[in-house]
């Protein structure tokens, strides 16, 4: 789909939203491979401190899409509570098959508002529906069906339905005239043919559970994930212990990631922690867009 001249103009005037912004940065020395022990913490840690920077937040909305918008909203009316804090938002194009995101005028408006409060888009699947066969592996059936509620929709697609779904997310993006600069899969599950595909667009940046990941070059930096899962009351009550013990252990991480669902804003104890988490965070880290992090780190 080619941008028409509207979207053409609505890109040039949120592109410089995106570039330009001076961050915290982290040494690119120990990104080359994906590490994920409290080694490569600690590595990443003394190199900040010995450059004198000051470590980065990245805060993360999920699942923003219409029919999600209204506790998407409610979650970043905390977030603005709070001065310079920017957000990544994680739009899905047509959640759940509920409808295109460029039918509703009203979403369309609220995500151009965001912008303008230096918030940046990022693509985060199509469908957010895991519809590809069931694997008979019990390690991907575990991950697919029990860690997420068949919602990894990349984790097992092929890869013409991949490159056919991320090609209309970012046409879509386009069309709307929307910066793009990172994908993230849903459920953070990105199987070996959706990574096959991700290197087929030019995109800066994705992310999984553990990390992000600087493209083309797939340069990893470790920053686990602070997110919950609440779809009973047992796994809500042991991610409130678990990202509790995380936020000690991760407290000085030279990238810290805080990521909300729509979900969390149902539940008070969950709210309240994030607020605490936030104010804890935000006392030792720079707010910033996943974006404006990549980019700090290309000036390195």
């Amino acid at each position: 789909m080619v941008p028409n001249s509207l979207a053409v103009a609505r890109e040039k005037k949120w592109k410089n939203l995106i570039a330009g912004t001076k961050s915290c940065v982290l040494s690119s020395r120990f990104t080359k491979s994906a590490c994920f022990s409290l080694g490569a913490l600690v590595c990443q840690t003394i190199l900040m401190l010995t450059d004198n920077k000051k470590p980065a937040l990245c805060i993360s909305i999920h699942d923003v899409a219409p029919t999600t918008w209204p506790e998407c909203s409610r979650l970043l009316s905390l977030l603005d509570s709070y001065e310079n804090i920017r957000s990544t938002l994680l739009v899905v194009p047509d959640y759940h098959h509920h409808g295109r995101i460029d039918s509703d005028p009203k979403f369309i408006d609220a995500l151009e508002n965001r912008l303008s409060h230096g918030d940046e888009i990022a693509l985060h699947g199509y469908y957010h529906l895991d519809e590809s066969p069931r694997s008979c592996n019990p390690i991907d059936w575990i991950q697919r069906r029990m860690f997420t509620q068949s919602e990894g929709e990349f984790a097992a697609i092929s890869i013409t339905e991949g490159l056919t779904r991320l090609q209309r997310g970012v046409d879509l993006m386009a069309h709307l005239g929307w910066p793009l600069k990172g994908f993230v899969a849903p459920a953070w599950l990105m199987g070996k043919s959706a990574q096959q595909v991700l290197k087929q667009f030019d995109f800066d940046y994705t992310t999984t559970m553990n990390g992000i990941f600087r493209l083309p070059d797939w340069q990893f930096t470790w920053s686990p994930a602070l997110t919950y899962s609440i779809r009973s009351p047992s796994r809500r009550t042991m991610s409130l212990l678990l990202n509790q013990t995380r936020l000690i252990l991760f407290r000085n991480a030279p990238l810290l990631r805080l990521c909300l669902h729509p979900v969390d804003c149902h539940f008070d104890d969950v709210m309240i922690q994030w607020r605490n988490f936030i104010e804890t965070a935000m006392e030792t880290h720079v707010p910033m867009t996943k974006a404006e992090w990549v980019l700090s780190q290309s000036k390195i």
